[in-house]
């Protein structure tokens, strides 16, 4: 059932007109892997921001949200390092600039191994502008939407996922399909993983969000998020063990903290 909780929600309650905010891991890979002097990183991030705000409003774009270079964050990260650099693949799933993708390279991961897909050809583009790495990225990055065919993401083509901020943005049977297609794109092996993180909320339920596409996204408690990944691998005929865990995560406002979950779903 749809709730109330999104009646409010514009675009404009999720732009953040303070400058952004750089962490560790930002400024690592904004000075060091881009090369951008520091006088001019606000300016810079401003920029790209405003241009990508105007081609689809998402929070995680309007709040400064893709500065958290979130792969590096992930508990699972030095395994997934080691194994991408062993030749496993990976693919970035709702990629957006391909940030994470680049942190994966500036860390030793061999550009041939990964894999970025993302519906806007226009966040891909700006993905070189933001980072200034136009002619030496060389990781395959697909533009297109998820739910339909895409060339060289086949059935069984990869070692590990990473969705963050991916699967809240849908309602709950267009979640049903892309954790299905998923956990399907997984080798069948022990160990293949599907992780990333996205929105938690108390009480679970559907709300009127403007970046929906369908206009509509279901967000998960812990309880709802663990209900779907059990019905979406009976159906697929995969058993996996899936872990969640939650902490409050934040965004370029001070005030505002926002309920998160870290998922981790592996194939037995």
């Amino acid at each position: 059932m749809s709730t109330d909780a999104g009646k409010n929600i514009t675009p404009e309650s999720y732009f953040d007109d303070d400058d952004p905010h750089f962490d560790n891991d930002a400024r690592l890979i904004l000075t060091q892997y881009s090369g951008i002097p520091e006088p001019s990183l606000v300016p810079h991030v401003r920029a790209i921001r405003d241009k990508a705000f105007k081609l689809f409003p998402y929070p995680c774009i309007g709040l400064y949200s893709f500065l958290a270079f979130t792969i590096a964050k992930s508990p699972q990260y030095p395994e997934i390092l080691r194994r991408v650099k062993q030749g496993e693949t990976l693919l970035d799933l709702g990629c957006c600039f391909g940030q994470d993708l680049r942190r994966l390279v500036f860390d030793g991961a061999p550009a041939g191994g990964l894999t970025g897909v993302e519906l806007e050809q226009g966040f891909l583009d700006l993905g070189h502008d933001f980072l200034l790495d136009r002619g030496r990225f060389c990781v395959p990055l697909v533009a297109g939407d998820f739910f339909g065919p895409l060339l060289g993401l086949e059935k069984g083509s990869f070692d590990m996922i990473h969705a963050a901020f991916f699967f809240h943005l849908f309602s709950w049977e267009e979640q049903v399909q892309a954790v299905a297609k998923a956990l399907q794109l997984l080798k069948p092996k022990k160990g293949s993983m599907l992780f990333g993180r996205q929105v938690r909320v108390e009480e679970a339920g559907a709300i009127r969000h403007p970046a929906s596409r369908s206009g509509e996204m279901y967000w998960h408690n812990v309880e709802s998020w663990k209900g779907l990944v059990a019905l979406v691998s009976r159906q697929v005929g995969v058993e996996v063990d899936c872990e969640v865990v939650c902490y409050e995560g934040g965004n370029q406002r001070s005030t505002d903290a926002v309920e998160m979950m870290r998922f981790v779903m592996v194939l037995r």
